[in-house]
């Protein structure tokens, strides 16, 4: 991660802890105009990493070694500008980063973005698509957006999202609530119709294996009762 000329404390802050939620290595700031000492209130869990940012005076200090440069701005296309002919951040997370090593994400300055000249250094120019009325992203909505399609392509497992239930469970699911069903609805054809939109319901649900077990569970006791009651 480079930011070029970042002026606000908080967003710098916040760049730091979102470059943590997302694994980002090395902070490289280049020129910073913000206070580190006050961004580190707002660093929440990125204190470390932005404590060990590397600050240079150039951004060729600051993408030397690295595999691909990806500049980034909201003004991504202007009619016979080269430097303005971006690609969306779709584009560049299929088709750039399955290719690349190692990645510099460069940001530019909260009030004028990058220079022209800092644009000429980088390899790539990427583009948020926004709101065409008003494009322009806060730096550090745009890091986050930017990182986080980055983390999708990578696919790593997150731990905060449940397993989900297996087909498996499904189906035995859908199989008690018809024999519930059956049980309790008189009409053969509103048993089906019935049936068919629990079915439907639960497949739509997306349950995670937690409540598959619970909703099993439910059913099983439930099932066992009505056969009992029916026997009587």
């Amino acid at each position: 991660m480079v930011l070029v000329g970042i002026e606000g404390a908080v967003n710098l802050g916040v760049i730091a802890r979102t470059c943590v939620n997302f694994n980002v290595g090395e902070l490289y700031l280049v020129k910073p105009v913000a206070s580190i000492e006050e961004a580190l209130h707002y660093a929440a869990h990125g204190r470390n990493l932005l404590s060990s940012s590397i600050i240079v005076e150039s951004l060729d200090e600051a993408i030397r070694g690295v595999d691909v440069s990806v500049a980034t701005s909201a003004k991504g296309y202007s009619e016979g500008d080269v430097l303005r002919q971006a690609i969306s951040i779709g584009e560049f997370v299929e088709e750039i980063v399955p290719k690349a090593g190692k990645i510099a994400l460069v940001f530019g300055r909260e009030s004028t973005g990058l220079t022209r000249e800092e644009l000429a250094k980088l390899d790539f120019l990427v583009s948020i698509p926004a709101n065409p009325e008003y494009p322009v992203l806060n730096v550090s909505q745009a890091v986050a957006i930017f990182l986080w399609e980055i983390w999708k392509k990578q696919g790593v497992k997150p731990v905060n999202i449940p397993p989900r239930a297996t087909r498996d469970d499904i189906d035995k699911i859908t199989s008690l609530l018809g024999e519930i069903t059956s049980i309790v609805v008189s009409s053969r054809d509103k048993v089906d119709r019935c049936s068919r939109i629990l079915r439907r319901v639960i497949y739509r649900s997306m349950l995670s294996n937690y409540e598959a077990r619970v909703i099993l569970y439910w059913a099983r006791r439930t099932l066992r009762k009505l056969s009992g009651q029916s026997k009587c």
